[in-house]
């Protein structure tokens, strides 16, 4: 394992020169397995302050790397053996997995071939090649989280499943649960391994973001190992953020000592340097703000907000981008920060403490065209990562882009503004827009109003039409389950989803969760409800809380998700059909109008004529066969008849097409129907291949 971590080792250290051989006061990193397909855009940003006040740094994203090491062959043969090997104590389900896995790995080149069909521009456009690719890789988490001793909290993807404690991160469990590592030798191995490298440099300080969840015990496993060091640890991004935002009592944080020395947790381009300073030429610098000592945890005397006019440029020279699975580079670029509106019920987001986000900052249109001419030798295809675009911002940026002749492309989240009018829909596609995605929540206007949106649902399709004529798809989000909704509310959304499927490219409708800082949790009687916290006496942060209705109301089946699922177009993050990913910005550049390239979980037989994908994975077992869903991981036991049922309908994967131009038997759609509720297929219409 040594040879190929020492490899990686090697090309990091010749694209960073002097800087990954000399002692630096500042080493960067990214640990998890969130994004496979474009780096996180902290280290640009942090970099680019960095850069501008002259202090020397290393960037490093062990997470990406983290999945070619896994995707080796050498550790797909070792993770072989230790499927093997928990053959021996295991039963029932996990020991019929753990089976089915071993007879995948016997081809250990199976993963990293999925992953060059994402790099290589042919495959990743040709739609069974590219939908063969995501089955196959959406299987490795599930692996490694199947082997791990006790994945937590979704340790190896934000769709792994969670841990026992849904509300709340016991924070003497995650402790507990680090410090006895993944259990699995090659996976413990390569944070000894980086922590070894990292410890050898002898930097001032190491500085982790977090931004999913996900990520969260791989850092921690870094940082325990690196504390053990003598390396000093810093902590920041929106997760790192919420630990301090929900805790109950701050000096309850000093917990976390154990494998983070700070917390960072709000924005850091001033801070980052401040402590550069520090750990380069001893300054003092006190408390500074956003800045919580986790060996003596106090209150913050100032929560901070960057000028977002001021900041530097990020630097985008930064990343190895063949080492992600894109065919193209990409990246995630922040010309606003916060929230013009800043007022919905449920937002508790990204990096604020007492409103739903964080202030509302522009940066000049001329200042975004600088950042972007900056970065274009480097990527082309940006997100750009904003809690919401206004619509008379974005004009004005489009307009910057046309003028300098700026080519980049872009996708960006919008709100359903009354001020949109379609002649500036179009001068956004002509400044290179490919996508929008919009928060329409609910299409009941009376949700609306419960949500404090400030939006009127009449609008919607209309604004779906006026960015689908300029050729510029759009991606809706929505949820049920708000507060005081009823069934036949939730029925709408769910209505009005199915029609707006046939203009859109993706609606996405999720289960409403409530988390801390959002305004209902704060004022819950406003809001008709009562709020649950759990009385346990461990430290813990509460992350979604649950709670009940004061009186009776008639709601959509808390546990009925049928529906929604049915709708989903696409898979989860961050591949094809995820909200504002990489993946889909490069399949709207070449299909920027319906029908959309996009498989869905369920399917309509007014499309008439159909395609059935098959997603699973299967294996004899005794007189069962055990058969995953490769969009859900969850596992169905079939007797071998029906097993066989499924192989002669797709031999070899292959695609069944389905014409129900004439309708189709009840039989067919019996299977077509079980397919769908186990999530074991998905559907396209014949048009949209």
């Amino acid at each position: 394992m040594r040879e190929i971590l020492e490899a990686s080792t090697s090309l990091w250290s010749n694209r960073w020169g002097d800087a990954a051989r000399r002692k630096a006061p500042v080493y960067l990193t990214l640990c998890g397995t969130t994004d496979i397909t474009q780096p996180y855009h902290s280290h640009s940003y942090l970099a680019g302050a960095l850069n501008r006040s002259g202090h020397s740094y290393a960037v490093r994203d062990l997470a990406i790397e983290f999945w070619h090491y896994v995707m080796s062959p050498e550790v797909m043969a070792e993770l072989r053996r230790e499927c093997l090997r928990q053959m021996d104590t295991e039963r029932g389900e996990q020991v019929r997995l753990l089976r089915l896995f071993a007879d995948l790995l016997e081809n250990s080149e199976r993963f990293r071939s999925a992953f060059q069909a994402l790099r290589d521009p042919q495959s990743f456009h040709h739609l069974p090649s590219y939908l063969a690719a995501i089955r196959e890789l959406s299987m490795l988490p599930r692996l490694l989280t199947l082997l791990s001793r006790k994945a937590i909290y979704r340790t190896f993807s934000s769709a792994s499943p969670p841990g026992s404690e849904e509300d709340r991160i016991n924070l003497v469990t995650l402790r507990s649960e680090v410090e006895a590592g993944f259990g699995v030798e090659v996976l413990d191995y390569y944070y000894d391994y980086h922590a070894d490298q990292i410890a050898a440099l002898q930097p001032g300080f190491v500085g982790m973001s977090i931004p999913f969840i996900s990520q969260l015990e791989h850092s921690l496993m870094l940082g325990h190992r690196l504390r053990k060091r003598g390396v000093k640890v810093a902590i920041g991004g929106p997760i790192a953020a919420k630990f301090y935002k929900y805790i109950d009592d701050v000096e309850k944080l000093d917990i976390l000592s154990f494998g983070v020395d700070s917390l960072i947790t709000g924005e850091g381009e001033t801070l980052v340097c401040q402590l550069a300073d520090q750990a380069q030429n001893g300054a003092n610098i006190g408390r500074p703000d956003n800045f919580v000592d986790l060996h003596d945890p106090k209150p913050l005397e100032r929560y901070f907000f960057e000028n977002v006019e001021e900041l530097p440029s990020p630097d985008y020279s930064l990343w190895d981008y063949s080492l992600y699975g894109s065919p193209e580079p990409g990246g995630l670029y922040s010309p606003t920060r916060g929230c013009y509106w800043n007022k919905c019920s449920f937002c508790d987001y990204g990096l604020a403490m007492n409103a739903p986000t964080s202030p509302w900052r522009t940066r000049s249109p001329a200042k975004v065209v600088e950042d972007l001419t900056a970065a274009a030798p480097y990527v082309k295809y940006f997100f750009f990562a904003v809690d919401v675009l206004s619509p008379s911002y974005a004009l004005k940026v489009s307009r910057e882009l046309i003028e300098r002749n700026v080519k980049v492309k872009w996708m960006a989240d919008f709100r359903l503004e009354s001020t949109f009018k379609l002649e500036n829909v179009k001068v956004f596609a002509e400044a290179g827009c490919l996508g929008a995605a919009f928060g329409m929540e609910s299409t009941d206007q009376e949700v609306i109003d419960l949500i404090n949106k400030g939006t009127r649902v009449n609008r919607l399709e209309y604004l779906v039409n006026s960015f689908a004529d300029a050729g510029i798809p759009v991606q809706l989000m929505g949820f049920t389950g708000h507060p005081g909704e009823t069934r036949r509310q939730a029925q709408t959304t769910f209505d009005t989803a199915r029609t707006l499927l046939k203009s859109a490219a993706t609606v996405a409708l999720g289960k409403f969760g409530l988390t801390p800082g959002a305004d209902i949790a704060k004022r819950p009687e406003r809001y008709g409800i009562d709020v649950h916290y759990d009385p346990s006496g461990d430290t813990a942060i509460p992350w979604e809380i649950r709670w009940t209705h004061r009186r009776p109301v008639d709601v959509y089946p808390e546990d009925d998700y049928r529906e929604s699922l049915r709708l989903v177009r696409g898979f989860p993050y961050p591949f094809l059909g995820a909200t504002s990913t990489l993946h889909s910005l490069l399949y709207f550049e070449r299909r920027p109008k319906a029908p959309f390239p996009i498989p869905q979980w369920g399917y309509e037989l007014s499309w008439g004529r159909f395609h059935v994908i098959p997603f699973f994975i299967q294996k004899p077992e005794g007189d069962e066969v055990t058969v995953q869903s490769g969009l859900t991981g969850r596992v169905l036991l079939l007797p071998p008849a029906e097993a066989q049922t499924l192989e002669r309908l797709f031999p070899k994967m292959a695609w069944l097409r389905i014409d129900a131009t004439k309708g189709v038997s009840q039989g067919v759609r019996d299977l077509l129907d079980f397919l769908v509720e186990h999530s074991l297929a998905m559907f396209i219409p014949e048009e949209s291949v």
